[in-house]
Order: structure tokens, then C-alpha cells, then sequence
């Protein structure tokens, strides 16, 4: 399932830093379930729009395979961080089409985030 334009909109990407800006839509559907009085995105969440953002920026279709590592160090809430930025370091090529990349989660103040992903990777 897709989260772009029903959890979030990106507002900016920069190709070159490898860093994408969106806005969460505290209207979305997951905030009214996780949870209706006190919204929180979920973890899983977080990890989708990592992988959508970097299929974006890089034109890359990719398929998680393995969440190496996944710090979730602040809660994102919607009614109070309204926007943030996915920043993606160290994509590292690995055997069989696979890449391996580190991305933090923040905005200007917090670290929401710290995720070391593997996707397959398809061209």
C-alpha cells in the first residue's frame, strides 16, 4: 500500500543530498486508528515512506528485505511535527542487486528516526 498523498505529500526533494521534505496529513485514516485521541505514525509507516521517498528520488523500484537496525528514538505527532525530512546515507551496493542504506528521520530540532534498510533493487 502506498502512504504518498494519504499519510504524507512530499513538499521538496533534493536529488543530490539524497533528502526528501514532506507533511504528514494528520486527516489520514492510520492517525484515527494509531491512535484517535493522541496520533502517532507507526513505526511500519516510517519505514514505507522511506522506501517510497528513495524510490522517488532515485527512480529506483525496490522491495524491502531486511530491516537491519530501526531506531525510533522521538513519537511523530502529526498535530505537533507537521513536517520532516528523510535523509538517506550510505548506499552501499551489495551482491545480487541489493543496496543497503542508512536514513535518519528529523527536522530541525529532532531525531525522530535511525533505520539501516536492504531492498532489492530493480531498474
Amino acid at each position: 500500500m502506498k502512504l504518498k498523498n494519504s499519510l504524507y505529500k512530499v513538499i521538496g526533494t533534493d536529488h543530490d543530498a539524497v533528502k526528501a521534505q514532506i507533511e504528514l496529513r494528520r486527516d489520514c485514516v492510520i492517525y484515527k486508528a494509531h491512535f484517535p485521541e493522541q496520533p502517532i505514525t507507526p513505526g511500519v509507516c516510517i519505514i514505507q515512506m522511506a522506501t517510497e521517498l528513495l524510490e522517488e528520488i532515485s527512480g529506483w523500484t525496490l522491495s524491502l528485505k531486511e530491516v537491519v537496525n530501526a531506531k525510533f528514538l522521538s513519537v511523530i505527532n502529526p498535530v505537533n511535527t507537521i513536517s520532516c525530512s528523510y535523509q538517506f546515507q550510505k548506499l552501499t551496493e551489495l551482491p545480487e542487486n541489493r543496496i543497503k542504506v542508512s536514513v535518519i528521520v528529523s527536522d530541525e530540532s529532532t531525531v525522530y528516526a535511525k533505520l539501516s534498510l536492504i531492498y532489492a533493487k530493480y531498474e
